[in-house]
């Protein structure tokens, strides 16, 4: 039977199959346009499927392998890394000590005045505790015993009076703060100052016996390699992420091999340890930078983030909080 509906009903029932038809395509509101939310497209939910995944392991999988042949057509390389200078030439592998005993002293000098001040420099301007009393005494006791055995390490003259007058300088503070269980930012601060030109003294002395040591070698290896090979050396200098700003062996490889930027023939390899990662890094550059020149025509658009201009141009369109 069909069912009659009484007419007064029948402009409600219009309206709201209407509503319900208008509200299922939002596409047809022009004024109202759906906004995306993360990880959706038009206001659908995007899935990743596994298909789509197992093709994108197959890509990092073809990349590394490109990447491992790519560093060794790219060979000779020199990797800098901790003490060492070590050359990859094909099956040639040599390795090189360039952090002397010299420099290590020097160094540990200076870490007994920094010590000092990293030791106390939360704890200013009231009562240490008891920890930390313990601490500074224990550095006390410490720098004692390496004051006496400056003697017996070879120095001489002023490098050796130098070395005395610093660790006496972090003794003399140390101890008038254990005595006092107390140390004012003043005096800490003019600790610090009143020792800043002998400690850099110690930099310029250290840094200038390992860059002899590295360019004795390196005139060593220009001339085992021949001018052919050593046009195409690259470099890579694996070191932590502070030091990087003008970086003292990036700034002899820099004037030797006369690049004025990192990313041609010179790299550093920021926050990283192992020679492997140094080596990955040459490679990840050369490949990287075949791929600019392949897609873009731009050696370089590889050495910027892939995203910074679609970053950009979202960023002008949506601020930060907005």
């Amino acid at each position: 039977m069909r069912k009659i509906v009484p007419s007064a009903l029948l402009p409600m029932l219009i309206l709201c199959q209407f509503s319900s038809w208008h509200l299922c395509l939002p596409s047809c509101a022009k004024d109202t346009p759906v906004e995306d939310l993360p990880g959706t497209a038009s206001g659908v939910k995007i899935k990743m499927q596994p298909q789509l995944q197992e093709v994108n392991d197959k890509f990092r999988q073809i990349y590394g392998e490109t990447r491992t042949r790519t560093i060794k057509k790219s060979q000779p390389i020199i990797v800098a890394v901790n003490d060492f200078l070590i050359l990859n030439d094909g099956p040639r592998k040599e390795t090189t000590q360039v952090i002397s005993d010299k420099y290590t002293l020097l160094k540990s000098v200076d870490h007994i005045v920094l010590a000092s001040f990293v030791v106390l420099v939360l704890d200013t301007d009231q009562i240490l505790s008891e920890v930390k009393l313990q601490q500074v005494r224990e550095l006390e006791s410490l720098s004692k015993k390496a004051l006496a055995s400056l003697d017996n390490c070879g120095l001489k003259g002023e490098l050796l009076d130098r070395q005395k007058q610093l660790i006496n300088m972090a003794l003399t503070m140390l101890s008038t703060t254990s005595k006092e269980k107390r140390i004012s930012s003043e005096a800490l601060t003019g600790f610090c100052r009143s020792s800043e030109k002998l400690v850099m003294q110690n930099v310029d002395d250290g840094i200038a016996d390992q860059l002899m040591a590295i360019n004795t070698q390196v005139k060593q290896w220009r001339k085992e390699l021949g001018p052919e090979k050593w046009d195409q050396l690259n470099v890579v200098v694996v070191s932590g992420h502070m030091p990087r700003e003008r970086n003292s062996t990036m700034q002899y490889f820099s004037k030797l091999l006369k690049q004025k930027r990192e990313g041609a023939r010179l790299f550093y390899c920021e926050g990283l340890s192992e020679e492997a990662d140094g080596l990955n890094l040459v490679g990840t550059h050369i490949l990287d930078k075949k791929i600019a020149v392949a897609f873009f025509k731009d050696e370089w658009r590889m050495h910027r983030d892939l995203l910074s201009d679609g970053a950009a141009k979202y960023l002008s369109k949506h601020p930060p909080l907005k």
